[in-house]
Protein backbone atom coordinates (compact mmCIF):
# COMPACT_ATOMS: atom_id res chain seq x y z
CA UNK A 1 0.00 0.00 0.00
CA UNK A 2 1.34 3.43 -0.91
CA UNK A 3 2.47 5.47 2.12
CA UNK A 4 0.13 8.37 1.38
CA UNK A 5 -2.87 6.04 1.11
CA UNK A 6 -1.95 4.37 4.38
CA UNK A 7 -1.44 7.73 6.09
CA UNK A 8 -4.89 8.82 4.94
CA UNK A 9 -6.45 5.71 6.47
CA UNK A 10 -4.51 6.14 9.72
CA UNK A 11 -5.66 9.76 9.99
CA UNK A 12 -9.26 8.68 9.46
CA UNK A 13 -8.87 5.97 12.11
CA UNK A 14 -7.46 8.45 14.62
CA UNK A 15 -10.42 10.76 14.10
CA UNK A 16 -13.07 8.09 14.72
CA UNK A 17 -15.39 9.11 17.59
CA UNK A 18 -15.91 6.79 20.51
CA UNK A 19 -18.08 3.73 19.96
CA UNK A 20 -20.71 5.09 22.36
CA UNK A 21 -20.75 8.44 20.54
CA UNK A 22 -21.19 6.76 17.16
CA UNK A 23 -24.20 4.85 18.47
CA UNK A 24 -25.70 8.06 19.89
CA UNK A 25 -25.34 9.96 16.61
CA UNK A 26 -26.09 7.10 14.17
CA UNK A 27 -29.37 5.30 14.99
CA UNK A 28 -28.86 2.95 12.05
CA UNK A 29 -25.31 1.97 12.97
CA UNK A 30 -26.14 -1.61 13.96
CA UNK A 31 -27.81 -2.30 10.62
CA UNK A 32 -24.99 -0.67 8.63
CA UNK A 33 -22.31 -2.83 10.23
CA UNK A 34 -24.19 -6.13 10.40
CA UNK A 35 -23.84 -8.84 7.75
CA UNK A 36 -25.93 -11.98 7.31
CA UNK A 37 -24.55 -14.73 5.11
CA UNK A 38 -24.77 -18.53 4.99
CA UNK A 39 -26.19 -18.94 8.49
CA UNK A 40 -23.83 -16.42 10.12
CA UNK A 41 -25.00 -13.14 11.68
CA UNK A 42 -21.92 -10.91 12.00
CA UNK A 43 -22.20 -7.70 14.01
CA UNK A 44 -19.23 -5.33 13.61
CA UNK A 45 -21.04 -2.26 14.97
CA UNK A 46 -18.94 -2.16 18.15
CA UNK A 47 -15.71 -1.74 16.20
CA UNK A 48 -13.87 1.59 16.11
CA UNK A 49 -14.85 2.25 12.51
CA UNK A 50 -16.85 5.26 11.39
CA UNK A 51 -18.95 5.37 8.19
CA UNK A 52 -16.30 7.63 6.64
CA UNK A 53 -13.50 5.21 7.49
CA UNK A 54 -15.61 2.26 6.31
CA UNK A 55 -16.12 3.90 2.91
CA UNK A 56 -12.39 4.55 2.65
CA UNK A 57 -11.67 0.92 3.54
CA UNK A 58 -14.02 -0.24 0.79
CA UNK A 59 -12.10 1.97 -1.65
CA UNK A 60 -8.84 0.50 -0.38
CA UNK A 61 -10.14 -3.01 -1.03
CA UNK A 62 -10.93 -1.98 -4.59
CA UNK A 63 -7.54 -0.35 -5.07
CA UNK A 64 -5.81 -3.46 -3.69
CA UNK A 65 -7.61 -5.57 -6.31
CA UNK A 66 -9.41 -7.78 -3.78
CA UNK A 67 -12.21 -8.75 -6.17
CA UNK A 68 -9.69 -9.61 -8.88
CA UNK A 69 -7.57 -11.64 -6.47
CA UNK A 70 -10.59 -13.61 -5.30
CA UNK A 71 -11.44 -14.41 -8.91
CA UNK A 72 -7.85 -15.35 -9.70
CA UNK A 73 -7.62 -17.68 -6.70
CA UNK A 74 -10.84 -19.50 -7.65
CA UNK A 75 -9.63 -19.68 -11.26
CA UNK A 76 -6.42 -21.44 -10.27
CA UNK A 77 -3.90 -18.72 -11.08
CA UNK A 78 -0.53 -18.76 -9.31
CA UNK A 79 -1.30 -17.02 -6.00
CA UNK A 80 1.52 -18.51 -3.92
CA UNK A 81 4.10 -16.42 -5.73
CA UNK A 82 7.15 -17.45 -3.71
CA UNK A 83 6.61 -21.16 -4.46
CA UNK A 84 4.95 -20.80 -7.86
CA UNK A 85 1.74 -22.62 -6.89
CA UNK A 86 -1.96 -22.22 -7.32
CA UNK A 87 -4.06 -21.98 -4.14
CA UNK A 88 -7.06 -24.21 -4.63
CA UNK A 89 -8.38 -25.39 -1.30
CA UNK A 90 -11.76 -24.20 -2.61
CA UNK A 91 -11.59 -27.02 -5.19
CA UNK A 92 -11.75 -29.54 -2.33
CA UNK A 93 -15.42 -28.78 -1.81
CA UNK A 94 -16.40 -27.55 -5.28
CA UNK A 95 -18.64 -29.51 -7.63
CA UNK A 96 -16.51 -32.13 -9.37
CA UNK A 97 -17.53 -30.81 -12.78
CA UNK A 98 -16.16 -27.31 -12.24
CA UNK A 99 -12.45 -28.01 -12.81
CA UNK A 100 -9.86 -30.73 -13.20
CA UNK A 101 -8.64 -30.04 -9.67
CA UNK A 102 -12.17 -30.36 -8.25
CA UNK A 103 -12.67 -33.63 -10.14
CA UNK A 104 -9.40 -34.99 -8.79
CA UNK A 105 -10.18 -33.86 -5.23
CA UNK A 106 -13.65 -35.42 -5.40
CA UNK A 107 -12.12 -38.75 -6.42
CA UNK A 108 -9.58 -38.60 -3.57
CA UNK A 109 -12.27 -37.71 -1.02
CA UNK A 110 -14.48 -40.55 -2.28
CA UNK A 111 -11.72 -43.05 -1.50
CA UNK A 112 -11.27 -41.62 2.00
CA UNK A 113 -15.03 -41.65 2.64
CA UNK A 114 -15.35 -45.28 1.60
CA UNK A 115 -12.51 -46.22 3.94
CA UNK A 116 -14.14 -44.22 6.72
CA UNK A 117 -17.39 -46.12 6.18
CA UNK A 118 -15.46 -49.38 6.39
CA UNK A 119 -13.76 -48.32 9.62
CA UNK A 120 -17.10 -47.26 11.12
CA UNK A 121 -18.73 -50.56 10.16
CA UNK A 122 -16.15 -52.75 11.88
CA UNK A 123 -17.18 -53.36 15.45
CA UNK A 124 -13.67 -54.45 16.41
CA UNK A 125 -12.30 -50.95 15.58
CA UNK A 126 -12.99 -48.86 18.63
CA UNK A 127 -10.40 -46.08 18.36
CA UNK A 128 -8.81 -44.05 15.55
CA UNK A 129 -5.57 -42.26 16.44
CA UNK A 130 -4.53 -39.41 14.15
CA UNK A 131 -0.80 -38.64 14.17
CA UNK A 132 0.04 -35.26 12.65
CA UNK A 133 1.05 -31.73 13.55
CA UNK A 134 0.09 -28.21 12.49
CA UNK A 135 -2.58 -28.28 9.81
CA UNK A 136 -2.59 -32.07 9.92
CA UNK A 137 -3.79 -31.90 13.51
CA UNK A 138 -5.35 -28.55 14.40
CA UNK A 139 -8.06 -28.58 11.73
CA UNK A 140 -9.47 -32.08 12.19
CA UNK A 141 -8.97 -32.01 15.98
CA UNK A 142 -10.79 -28.69 16.27
CA UNK A 143 -13.59 -29.85 13.96
CA UNK A 144 -14.05 -33.17 15.75
CA UNK A 145 -14.47 -31.26 19.00
CA UNK A 146 -16.78 -28.67 17.44
CA UNK A 147 -19.07 -31.31 15.92
CA UNK A 148 -19.05 -33.47 19.06
CA UNK A 149 -22.81 -33.84 18.99
CA UNK A 150 -22.60 -35.48 15.55
CA UNK A 151 -20.08 -38.10 16.63
CA UNK A 152 -21.51 -41.60 16.26
CA UNK A 153 -18.41 -43.54 15.24
CA UNK A 154 -15.27 -44.77 16.97
CA UNK A 155 -13.41 -42.71 19.53
CA UNK A 156 -10.97 -40.43 17.68
CA UNK A 157 -7.82 -39.22 19.40
CA UNK A 158 -5.19 -36.80 18.15
CA UNK A 159 -1.43 -36.90 18.72
CA UNK A 160 0.72 -33.98 17.60
CA UNK A 161 3.51 -33.35 20.10
CA UNK A 162 6.78 -35.25 19.88
CA UNK A 163 6.80 -35.10 23.67
CA UNK A 164 6.34 -38.79 24.51
CA UNK A 165 3.61 -37.85 26.98
CA UNK A 166 1.24 -37.04 24.11
CA UNK A 167 1.35 -40.45 22.44
CA UNK A 168 1.56 -42.20 25.81
CA UNK A 169 -1.67 -40.51 26.86
CA UNK A 170 -3.42 -41.30 23.59
CA UNK A 171 -2.51 -45.00 23.77
CA UNK A 172 -3.44 -45.36 27.45
CA UNK A 173 -6.13 -48.01 27.82
CA UNK A 174 -6.11 -48.99 24.13
CA UNK A 175 -5.51 -52.39 22.59
CA UNK A 176 -3.71 -52.73 19.23
CA UNK A 177 -6.31 -55.12 17.82
CA UNK A 178 -9.02 -52.50 18.35
CA UNK A 179 -7.04 -49.45 17.16
CA UNK A 180 -6.17 -47.97 13.77
CA UNK A 181 -3.79 -45.08 13.04
CA UNK A 182 -3.81 -42.26 10.50
CA UNK A 183 -0.44 -40.71 9.74
CA UNK A 184 -1.27 -37.24 8.40
CA UNK A 185 1.65 -35.41 6.84
CA UNK A 186 1.95 -33.44 3.63
CA UNK A 187 5.56 -34.51 3.05
CA UNK A 188 5.59 -37.67 5.16
CA UNK A 189 8.94 -36.50 6.50
CA UNK A 190 7.94 -34.17 9.35
CA UNK A 191 10.22 -35.30 12.16
CA UNK A 192 7.74 -35.10 15.05
CA UNK A 193 5.03 -36.92 13.11
CA UNK A 194 7.27 -39.64 11.77
CA UNK A 195 8.85 -40.29 15.18
CA UNK A 196 5.40 -40.74 16.70
CA UNK A 197 4.31 -42.88 13.74
CA UNK A 198 7.30 -45.18 14.22
CA UNK A 199 6.52 -45.51 17.92
CA UNK A 200 2.91 -46.38 17.08
CA UNK A 201 4.05 -48.93 14.53
CA UNK A 202 6.29 -50.59 17.10
CA UNK A 203 3.41 -50.61 19.61
CA UNK A 204 1.19 -52.47 17.14
CA UNK A 205 3.97 -54.81 15.96
CA UNK A 206 4.78 -55.82 19.52
CA UNK A 207 1.31 -57.34 19.76
CA UNK A 208 1.91 -59.48 16.66
CA UNK A 209 0.02 -59.45 13.36
CA UNK A 210 0.39 -57.21 10.33
CA UNK A 211 0.78 -53.60 11.43
CA UNK A 212 0.15 -52.32 7.88
CA UNK A 213 -3.49 -53.41 8.12
CA UNK A 214 -3.96 -50.87 10.90
CA UNK A 215 -2.28 -47.82 9.32
CA UNK A 216 -3.64 -45.20 6.94
CA UNK A 217 -1.92 -42.13 5.48
CA UNK A 218 -3.18 -38.72 4.36
CA UNK A 219 -0.39 -37.09 2.39
CA UNK A 220 0.73 -35.17 -0.68
CA UNK A 221 3.70 -37.55 -0.94
CA UNK A 222 2.18 -40.98 -1.60
CA UNK A 223 5.48 -42.49 -2.83
CA UNK A 224 7.15 -41.65 0.48
CA UNK A 225 4.21 -43.17 2.37
CA UNK A 226 4.51 -46.36 0.30
CA UNK A 227 8.22 -46.62 1.05
CA UNK A 228 7.43 -46.27 4.75
CA UNK A 229 5.11 -49.24 4.39
CA UNK A 230 1.58 -47.88 3.99
CA UNK A 231 -0.51 -49.93 1.56
CA UNK A 232 -1.82 -48.26 -1.60
CA UNK A 233 -5.44 -48.84 -0.65
CA UNK A 234 -4.84 -47.03 2.66
CA UNK A 235 -3.22 -43.90 1.20
CA UNK A 236 -5.36 -40.78 0.73
CA UNK A 237 -3.69 -38.16 -1.41
CA UNK A 238 -3.96 -34.40 -1.66
CA UNK A 239 -1.96 -32.02 -3.83
CA UNK A 240 0.59 -29.28 -3.15
CA UNK A 241 -1.99 -26.61 -4.02
CA UNK A 242 -3.54 -27.37 -0.61
CA UNK A 243 -1.71 -25.66 2.25
CA UNK A 244 -1.74 -27.57 5.53
CA UNK A 245 -3.68 -24.89 7.41
CA UNK A 246 -6.26 -24.84 4.59
CA UNK A 247 -6.58 -28.63 4.39
CA UNK A 248 -9.37 -29.60 6.78
CA UNK A 249 -11.76 -30.10 3.84
CA UNK A 250 -9.29 -32.47 2.14
CA UNK A 251 -8.49 -36.10 2.97
CA UNK A 252 -6.77 -34.67 6.07
CA UNK A 253 -10.34 -34.75 7.38
CA UNK A 254 -10.34 -38.58 7.36
CA UNK A 255 -10.38 -38.90 11.18
CA UNK A 256 -13.29 -36.45 11.26
CA UNK A 257 -15.10 -38.61 8.70
CA UNK A 258 -14.56 -41.62 10.97
CA UNK A 259 -16.00 -39.73 13.93
CA UNK A 260 -19.08 -38.04 12.42
CA UNK A 261 -19.56 -40.08 9.24
CA UNK A 262 -19.04 -39.16 5.59
CA UNK A 263 -22.56 -37.74 5.25
CA UNK A 264 -22.06 -35.19 8.03
CA UNK A 265 -18.61 -34.44 6.59
CA UNK A 266 -20.30 -33.71 3.25
CA UNK A 267 -22.65 -31.33 5.06
CA UNK A 268 -19.61 -29.44 6.34
CA UNK A 269 -18.19 -29.29 2.81
CA UNK A 270 -21.52 -27.93 1.53
CA UNK A 271 -21.35 -25.15 4.10
CA UNK A 272 -17.84 -24.31 2.93
CA UNK A 273 -19.03 -24.36 -0.67
CA UNK A 274 -21.91 -22.03 0.24
CA UNK A 275 -19.45 -19.54 1.73
CA UNK A 276 -17.13 -19.91 -1.27
CA UNK A 277 -20.06 -18.99 -3.53
CA UNK A 278 -20.92 -15.98 -1.35
CA UNK A 279 -17.33 -14.70 -1.38
CA UNK A 280 -16.93 -15.24 -5.13
CA UNK A 281 -20.22 -13.59 -6.10
CA UNK A 282 -21.00 -10.80 -3.64
CA UNK A 283 -19.65 -7.27 -4.19
CA UNK A 284 -17.22 -5.89 -1.66
CA UNK A 285 -19.76 -3.93 0.36
CA UNK A 286 -21.94 -7.02 0.90
CA UNK A 287 -19.18 -9.59 1.29
CA UNK A 288 -18.87 -11.03 4.79
CA UNK A 289 -15.29 -12.26 4.40
CA UNK A 290 -14.19 -8.89 3.02
CA UNK A 291 -15.88 -7.07 5.91
CA UNK A 292 -14.25 -9.37 8.44
CA UNK A 293 -10.83 -8.90 6.83
CA UNK A 294 -11.22 -5.11 6.80
CA UNK A 295 -12.07 -5.12 10.52
CA UNK A 296 -8.99 -7.18 11.40
CA UNK A 297 -6.82 -5.04 9.07
CA UNK A 298 -8.12 -1.87 10.72
CA UNK A 299 -7.38 -3.07 14.23
CA UNK A 300 -3.91 -4.43 13.47
CA UNK A 301 -2.62 -1.78 11.05
CA UNK A 302 -4.59 1.43 11.56
CA UNK A 303 -5.25 1.30 15.30
CA UNK A 304 -2.07 -0.63 16.06
CA UNK A 305 -3.67 -3.28 18.26
CA UNK A 306 -1.10 -6.04 18.47
CA UNK A 307 -3.40 -8.90 19.46
CA UNK A 308 -6.95 -10.17 19.03
CA UNK A 309 -8.76 -12.40 21.50
CA UNK A 310 -11.03 -15.01 19.94
CA UNK A 311 -13.56 -15.99 22.60
CA UNK A 312 -16.11 -18.62 21.56
CA UNK A 313 -19.11 -18.70 23.85
CA UNK A 314 -19.39 -22.35 22.93
CA UNK A 315 -17.54 -25.07 24.78
CA UNK A 316 -17.52 -27.15 21.62
CA UNK A 317 -15.53 -24.43 19.80
CA UNK A 318 -12.84 -24.46 22.48
CA UNK A 319 -10.11 -25.40 19.96
CA UNK A 320 -11.05 -22.66 17.47
CA UNK A 321 -8.57 -20.07 18.86
CA UNK A 322 -5.69 -22.56 18.45
CA UNK A 323 -6.82 -23.37 14.91
CA UNK A 324 -6.96 -19.66 14.03
CA UNK A 325 -3.52 -19.09 15.52
CA UNK A 326 -2.05 -21.22 12.76
CA UNK A 327 -4.42 -20.10 10.01
CA UNK A 328 -3.85 -16.38 10.57
CA UNK A 329 -0.37 -16.14 12.09
CA UNK A 330 1.32 -18.69 9.82
CA UNK A 331 -0.37 -17.10 6.81
CA UNK A 332 0.20 -13.43 7.51
CA UNK A 333 2.96 -13.30 10.09
CA UNK A 334 5.42 -12.06 7.48
CA UNK A 335 7.94 -9.21 7.45
CA UNK A 336 8.39 -8.80 3.70
CA UNK A 337 5.99 -8.07 0.88
CA UNK A 338 5.24 -10.33 -2.08
CA UNK A 339 8.07 -8.47 -3.86
CA UNK A 340 10.55 -9.29 -1.09
CA UNK A 341 10.59 -5.74 0.31
CA UNK A 342 10.39 -4.90 3.98
CA UNK A 343 6.87 -4.28 5.29
CA UNK A 344 6.78 -1.14 7.41
CA UNK A 345 3.35 -1.74 8.97
CA UNK A 346 2.02 -4.33 11.38
CA UNK A 347 0.99 -7.55 9.67
CA UNK A 348 -0.65 -10.43 11.55
CA UNK A 349 -1.99 -9.78 15.04
CA UNK A 350 -1.23 -12.26 17.78
CA UNK A 351 -4.31 -14.51 17.96
CA UNK A 352 -5.22 -16.01 21.31
CA UNK A 353 -8.24 -16.89 23.39
CA UNK A 354 -10.24 -19.32 25.46
CA UNK A 355 -13.95 -20.09 25.68
CA UNK A 356 -16.38 -17.89 27.56
CA UNK A 357 -17.63 -17.72 30.22
CA UNK A 358 -14.38 -19.18 31.59
CA UNK A 359 -12.36 -16.25 30.23
CA UNK A 360 -14.51 -13.77 32.12
CA UNK A 361 -12.99 -15.12 35.34
CA UNK A 362 -9.44 -14.94 33.99
CA UNK A 363 -8.14 -12.54 31.35
CA UNK A 364 -11.22 -10.32 30.99
CA UNK A 365 -9.84 -8.15 33.81
CA UNK A 366 -7.11 -7.06 31.41
CA UNK A 367 -9.52 -6.70 28.48
CA UNK A 368 -11.70 -4.25 30.42
CA UNK A 369 -9.20 -2.27 32.50
CA UNK A 370 -5.71 -3.08 31.28
CA UNK A 371 -3.42 -0.62 29.52
CA UNK A 372 -3.43 -2.62 26.27
CA UNK A 373 -6.51 -2.49 24.06
CA UNK A 374 -7.34 -5.97 22.75
CA UNK A 375 -10.11 -6.38 20.16
CA UNK A 376 -12.35 -9.34 20.94
CA UNK A 377 -14.16 -11.69 18.57
CA UNK A 378 -17.14 -13.33 20.27
CA UNK A 379 -18.63 -16.43 18.62
CA UNK A 380 -21.67 -18.48 19.55
CA UNK A 381 -24.93 -19.88 18.15
CA UNK A 382 -28.62 -19.12 18.44
CA UNK A 383 -29.55 -22.78 18.87
CA UNK A 384 -28.64 -24.20 22.28
CA UNK A 385 -25.41 -26.16 22.39
CA UNK A 386 -26.47 -28.59 25.10
CA UNK A 387 -29.43 -29.98 26.99
CA UNK A 388 -30.10 -26.93 29.23
CA UNK A 389 -31.86 -24.04 27.48
CA UNK A 390 -31.65 -21.84 30.56
CA UNK A 391 -27.87 -22.31 30.65
CA UNK A 392 -27.71 -21.27 27.00
CA UNK A 393 -29.62 -18.07 27.74
CA UNK A 394 -27.19 -17.32 30.58
CA UNK A 395 -24.29 -17.96 28.21
CA UNK A 396 -25.58 -15.62 25.49
CA UNK A 397 -26.59 -12.92 27.98
CA UNK A 398 -23.04 -12.92 29.31
CA UNK A 399 -21.57 -12.66 25.81
CA UNK A 400 -23.79 -9.74 24.78
CA UNK A 401 -23.16 -7.97 28.08
CA UNK A 402 -19.37 -8.35 27.74
CA UNK A 403 -19.43 -6.84 24.25
CA UNK A 404 -21.56 -3.96 25.51
CA UNK A 405 -19.37 -3.37 28.59
CA UNK A 406 -16.20 -3.29 26.49
CA UNK A 407 -17.78 -0.68 24.22
CA UNK A 408 -19.39 1.73 26.69
CA UNK A 409 -17.41 1.18 29.92
CA UNK A 410 -18.39 2.78 33.23
CA UNK A 411 -17.35 6.28 34.34
CA UNK A 412 -17.31 5.37 38.04
CA UNK A 413 -15.85 7.99 40.39
CA UNK A 414 -13.78 5.27 42.05
CA UNK A 415 -10.77 4.80 39.76
CA UNK A 416 -10.53 1.13 40.71
CA UNK A 417 -14.08 0.59 39.48
CA UNK A 418 -13.76 2.74 36.37
CA UNK A 419 -14.00 1.06 32.97
CA UNK A 420 -12.63 3.17 30.10
CA UNK A 421 -14.78 1.54 27.42
CA UNK A 422 -14.31 2.26 23.72
CA UNK A 423 -12.78 -1.21 23.35
CA UNK A 424 -13.76 -2.90 20.10
CA UNK A 425 -15.42 -6.27 19.65
CA UNK A 426 -17.32 -8.25 17.04
CA UNK A 427 -20.05 -10.82 17.55
CA UNK A 428 -20.49 -13.75 15.16
CA UNK A 429 -23.67 -15.71 15.78
CA UNK A 430 -24.30 -18.97 13.96
CA UNK A 431 -27.87 -20.15 13.40
CA UNK A 432 -26.69 -23.43 14.92
CA UNK A 433 -23.41 -25.24 15.40
CA UNK A 434 -24.33 -27.70 12.65
CA UNK A 435 -21.85 -29.23 10.20
CA UNK A 436 -23.08 -26.96 7.41
CA UNK A 437 -22.91 -23.67 9.30
CA UNK A 438 -19.66 -24.69 10.95
CA UNK A 439 -18.22 -25.31 7.47
CA UNK A 440 -19.35 -21.85 6.40
CA UNK A 441 -17.59 -20.32 9.41
CA UNK A 442 -14.32 -22.09 8.61
CA UNK A 443 -14.45 -21.02 4.97
CA UNK A 444 -15.17 -17.44 6.03
CA UNK A 445 -12.02 -17.45 8.16
CA UNK A 446 -10.00 -18.96 5.31
CA UNK A 447 -11.12 -16.24 2.91
CA UNK A 448 -10.71 -13.44 5.43
CA UNK A 449 -7.14 -14.58 6.07
CA UNK A 450 -6.30 -14.51 2.35
CA UNK A 451 -7.94 -11.10 1.92
CA UNK A 452 -5.98 -9.70 4.87
CA UNK A 453 -2.81 -10.92 3.16
CA UNK A 454 -3.72 -9.14 -0.06
CA UNK A 455 -4.45 -5.95 1.85
CA UNK A 456 -1.05 -6.23 3.54
CA UNK A 457 0.68 -7.33 0.30
CA UNK A 458 2.17 -10.42 1.94
CA UNK A 459 2.03 -13.98 0.64
CA UNK A 460 -0.45 -15.79 2.88
CA UNK A 461 0.35 -19.17 1.36
CA UNK A 462 3.98 -19.91 2.22
CA UNK A 463 5.47 -20.58 5.67
CA UNK A 464 9.24 -20.33 5.44
CA UNK A 465 9.30 -19.00 9.00
CA UNK A 466 8.73 -22.47 10.43
CA UNK A 467 11.80 -23.97 8.72
CA UNK A 468 14.92 -22.45 10.31
CA UNK A 469 14.35 -23.75 13.82
CA UNK A 470 13.47 -27.20 12.50
CA UNK A 471 16.69 -27.32 10.46
CA UNK A 472 18.77 -26.19 13.43
CA UNK A 473 17.11 -28.85 15.60
CA UNK A 474 18.57 -31.54 13.33
CA UNK A 475 22.14 -30.31 13.80
CA UNK A 476 21.59 -29.86 17.54
CA UNK A 477 20.24 -33.40 17.85
CA UNK A 478 23.18 -34.75 15.86
CA UNK A 479 25.56 -32.97 18.24
CA UNK A 480 24.11 -34.84 21.20
CA UNK A 481 26.20 -37.84 20.15
CA UNK A 482 29.42 -36.20 21.37
CA UNK A 483 28.07 -34.33 24.34
CA UNK A 484 27.06 -31.27 22.34
CA UNK A 485 30.63 -30.37 21.44
CA UNK A 486 30.10 -30.52 17.67
CA UNK A 487 27.13 -28.16 17.64
CA UNK A 488 27.60 -25.53 14.97
CA UNK A 489 25.29 -23.17 16.82
CA UNK A 490 27.61 -21.48 19.31
CA UNK A 491 24.69 -19.96 21.23
CA UNK A 492 23.15 -23.40 21.60
CA UNK A 493 26.32 -25.31 22.49
CA UNK A 494 26.53 -24.45 26.24
CA UNK A 495 22.86 -25.27 26.86
CA UNK A 496 23.10 -28.54 24.92
CA UNK A 497 26.16 -29.56 26.90
CA UNK A 498 24.44 -28.69 30.21
CA UNK A 499 21.33 -30.68 29.23
CA UNK A 500 23.34 -33.79 28.37
CA UNK A 501 25.31 -33.52 31.60
CA UNK A 502 22.08 -33.26 33.60
CA UNK A 503 20.70 -36.32 31.83
CA UNK A 504 23.77 -38.31 32.91
CA UNK A 505 23.26 -37.16 36.50
CA UNK A 506 19.61 -38.25 36.44
CA UNK A 507 20.43 -41.65 34.95
CA UNK A 508 23.31 -42.14 37.38
CA UNK A 509 25.93 -42.67 34.68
Amino acid sequence: MKPDALSHLVNLAQSVPSIAEMFRTSPGRAAQFTFDAVGIHADFSRQRISPVLWAALQDTAKDRGIEENIARMFRGDIMNVTEGRAVLHTALRADASTSNEAHWASHALHKAKECARAVRSQSDIRTVVNIGIGGSDLGPAMATRALRRCVDGPDVRFVSNVDAADLDSALAGLQPQHTVFVVSSKTFTTSETMHNAERARQWVSAAGGDWALRFFAATASPDVARRWGIRDENIFEFRDWVGGRFSVSSVIGFPLMCAIGPDAFDEMLMGMRDMDAHVAAEPLHLNLAVAHALVWFTNAVLHGYATVAVVPYSHDLSRLPAYLQQLVMESNGKGVSTRGERVDTSTSPVVWGEPGTNGQHAFFQMLHQGTQVVPVEFISSVAPLGSDNEAHDILIANMIAQSEALAVGDANENPHRRFPGNRPSSVLMLDALSPRTFGALLAMYEHSTAIQGWLLDVNSFDQFGVELGKTMAISTLNSFGDGGNSSEETLTHPLASWYLAQQKNISGE
